[in-house]
Parts: C-alpha cells; structure tokens; sequence
C-alpha cells in the first residue's frame, strides 16, 4: 500500500464529529445561513473514490481550531503487473441506470451529489432554481426520479413537489426530499406535498440508491 498524508492548520474537526466526518452531509460546523458553505459532501465524494480504487481514508485531528491530517491508503502495484489492477475496485452495483434531476441550490453540494450517484452508474441533471426545473421537465420529462432539497430559494421543496405533482407530464415522477428535518410532522408535510420518500440528513449513499432504484422500479410495476 501506499499511503498519503495531507495536514492543514485550519478549523480542525470536533472530536464528537470525527467519527462521521465521512458520512453524506456532515459538516462540523452548522448554521442557517450556511455561511461556511456546503453541505458536507466533498468527504463522502472522497470516500467513495478511494474506496472505487480499493482503497481506505481515515481522518485525524486534536480539535477544533487544530487542524486536521486526512490519511489516504491505495494499493501499489509492481511494474508491469497490470494484470493485478483491474481487480482493485469493488465490482459496480448490478443495478439499472435511471435518470435523475438534483435540485439543490448549494451549487458545490449539488454537484458533488450529482458526482456520486454518477458514480453509480446513474446519468444525472444538476438544476438549482426551482422555475427552471418546471420549464426543462415540462420541455423534457423523461426523467425516472428526483431529488429535491427543501431549503430552495423563491419556492421552497414542498411546493415545488406540489406543482411538479400537478403537471401531467411529471406527475408520476418519483420525487425524492432532502431535509434536515425528519420529526413526524415534517414527514406528513413532505407526504402531503406529493413526495415519495422523505431522507434525512446525513442520507447514506447506498440509501439513497436503494430508495430510488426500489421506488422506480415499484412505480413502474404500477404502470403495467
């Protein structure tokens, strides 16, 4: 193995965090403005590769305002042994590629979601304003499923889900939301806005595949 170390002096991680700084959607730092920026994605992004590539990434850090050393693991191989690197990864998922629409308004959250659900083998459109996923569903609506975070600028998850409901060409859409909240309450509200599922974050990747390659396909046992 060959193992490389990055340290940095910056805000350091809180030990409480350390241990699920890799889940989707942590960060150590949280507030409503989001004024640290991001959701907590970039290091689930980072795991995922490593793990692509066979390897393993741990982090480390004395505390907050100490820094952090992030510690990345990947197989070496010897020279000219080539037949030995196709077998580093883990085998991808047998699982059928959908087509799905990140609606997001963190434009580095969105993107790096869209990274990993890619990564899986999905074909994935990123949009960040609401108005403009009516217009490009209304004008392309073969998607198979959604992911809509509630916390959207102008118009929020919950109406957007209402009107995408309420369209004839993505009425049948699966719409999946994304939300920090997941009290019973916030449950019904999401349910009664026409969502599907409701995830909480930290959403596991793997859940969240899960939930959209069952949903699919039981949505469209529906139709036959």
């Amino acid at each position: 193995m060959v193992e490389v170390a990055v340290t940095d002096n910056g805000i350091g991680i809180r030990q409480e965090v350390l241990p699920r700084v890799f889940d989707l959607f942590i960060q150590g730092e949280r507030s409503a403005d989001r004024s640290q920026g991001g959701l907590g994605v970039g290091l689930a992004l980072v795991k995922r590769l490593v793990d692509l590539h066979g390897g393993s990434v741990r982090a480390e850090s004395p505390g907050a305002g100490k820094g952090s050393t992030f510690y990345v693991r990947l197989p070496r191989f010897a020279a000219g042994n080539t037949s030995s690197v196709g077998t580093a990864a883990p085998a991808a998922p047998q699982t059928r590629s959908l087509r799905l629409m990140i609606v997001v308004d963190n434009v580095d959250a969105a993107l790096s979601l869209a990274m990993l659900l890619r990564g899986q083998g999905h074909a994935v459109t990123v949009e960040h304003d609401p108005n403009m996923v009516l217009r490009r569903v209304d004008a392309d609506p073969a998607y198979d499923a959604m992911v809509l975070d509630i916390g959207l600028p102008g118009m929020d998850g919950y109406e957007l889900a209402r009107r995408l409901r309420a369209a004839p060409k993505s009425a049948d859409l699966l719409l999946l939301a994304l939300s920090g909240y997941g009290q019973t309450e916030d449950r019904n509200r999401s349910q009664a806005a026409g969502f599907d599922h409701h995830l909480v974050k930290p959403a596991d990747i793997a859940t969240l595949c899960a939930v959209l390659q069952s949903g699919v396909q039981a949505r469209e046992g529906k139709n036959v």
